[in-house]
């Protein structure tokens, strides 16, 4: 392929990625259409990459927005009202995601692990530079922002780096790196070490893509992306056993998990969160922050509110209708993370199931084009990160988890070699 549509689709891969890094205004506009530019831009690139390629309409494809269809009409019907924005939204993002996966195919992989990479071995860099000199980098920095922040929280931002003021002490700062906190962009950091581990197996030697992304990854100091990485050093493990090992390894996992969920303060906060009563919460939560702007709920009760208007609306989700959510009805002021909560509440049981669905198959898919041995890795961190951010919805991650659904057309699943670095396809 010629070099100038390498840098291109590079270029093309870093605008999705900063899309979703969500740290302005701007970014976030892939999802909120605060500025329909991004959106725009996004489509335009699509639409160039099926003209470069000649890409047409997949079968899978037709059947998504056909039955997509189905459900907005269904919902139209039960709630009486027209949602335009719900309507396009989302079949764009995945027209989008489409677009990015059969014109590149698992280049698009090995450009956004390219990137992420990068991005992350600077924004490390910067962050050890900052400890190394007393929080001077930060000081230095401070109030600095490029575009306009989603949030008061934001105390700077120079699009590979931002400082979150979080108003908690630490011995060491989080590294937020390139997204709007420390536990969205550990969620990357995990991402390009899942292809790095499709790539490479997880070969440590000369794998240098992967050591800047562990200790990135360290950086952040998330309990979200340590688990993910658990989960990872888990399939390595499984891959490097031989013989009868093997069996033995997912028995010891189940142990751990089950060790871990058995400690006290474990079972007491999910037992104590789960019976207190949701209006209680909501409304402790709202006291407690009493911001004029909503803020995010955290993990647990954002899956909670979710859950509820699911109940409320099992078949259909309330899809556009936002009145219909909780929050709203009681003049919350928080908002809800969850991914799969999301889904479960927009969409029901019908977009709960072709989420999961596509998952497993996407999994399996990317499992067998690898060669791996892990056809469950992809499912287990799109579910992980689905419980805490929303992340999921972004073409990003569409083109991950819906993988299958992209690929679908390409009847021989081509097994890429592994190669040990950061790929410079």
């Amino acid at each position: 392929m010629a070099r100038d549509m390498i840098v291109f689709e590079r270029f093309a891969v870093a605008v999705l990625l900063f899309s979703a890094t969500g740290v302005t205004t701007l970014s976030r506009s892939s999802m909120t259409w605060e500025n329909l530019l991004v959106p725009v831009f996004l489509g335009a690139l699509a639409l160039f990459l099926s003209f470069r390629y000649s890409l047409g309409v997949s079968r899978p494809i037709m059947y998504f927005m056909i039955g997509y269809l189905i459900l907005f009409l269904c919902q139209l019907l039960v709630y009486g009202s027209l949602h335009p924005k719900h309507l396009v939204l989302y079949p764009l993002n995945f027209w989008i995601a489409y677009c990015f996966v059969r014109a590149m195919k698992e280049r698009f992989l090995f450009h956004l692990e390219l990137l992420i990479t990068f991005f992350s071995g600077v924004a490390f860099f910067i962050w050890i530079l900052d400890v190394l000199t007393s929080g001077s980098v930060r000081q230095l920095l401070s109030g600095f922002v490029m575009g306009q922040a989603y949030s008061d929280i934001i105390d700077s931002y120079i699009l590979l780096y931002t400082v979150v003021d979080e108003g908690v002490d630490s011995l060491f700062p989080r590294n937020s790196g390139f997204a709007w906190e420390p536990g969205a962009f550990a969620v990357f950091c995990c991402l390009g070490l899942l292809i790095n581990f499709y790539r490479t197996g997880f070969c440590f030697k000369g794998n240098r893509g992967a050591i800047v992304l562990i200790l990135a990854l360290l950086s952040s100091q998330s309990t979200t992306g340590y688990s993910i990485f658990f989960v990872i050093l888990i399939a390595k493990m499984f891959q490097d056993a031989q013989g009868s090992v093997r069996i033995i390894v997912p028995f010891l996992v189940t142990a751990l998990a089950l060790l871990l969920f058995s400690l006290p303060f474990m079972q007491d906060k999910i037992v104590n969160l789960w019976v207190q009563d949701l209006d209680e919460l909501a409304y402790a939560a709202t006291s407690a922050w009493n911001l004029d702007k909503p803020i995010a709920a955290q993990r647990f009760l954002s899956f909670r509110l979710d859950f509820n208007d699911f109940l409320n609306n099992p078949w259909t989700g309330y899809g556009g209708r936002d009145s219909e959510m909780f929050v709203e009805s009681q003049f919350l002021n928080i908002v809800s993370i969850s991914g799969v909560g999301k889904v479960m509440a927009k969409f029901g049981i019908v977009g709960l199931g072709f989420f999961l669905l596509t998952t497993v198959l996407s999994s399996m898919r990317l499992n067998r084009e690898f060669n791996s041995t892990s056809p469950a890795l992809l499912a287990l961190l799109i579910l992980m990160v689905s419980v805490s951010y929303s992340l999921i919805e972004h073409p990003i991650f569409l083109a991950l988890w819906a993988y299958w659904l992209f690929a679908y057309a390409d009847k021989s699943a081509s097994v890429v070699h592994r190669t040990v670095g950061v790929s410079n396809r």
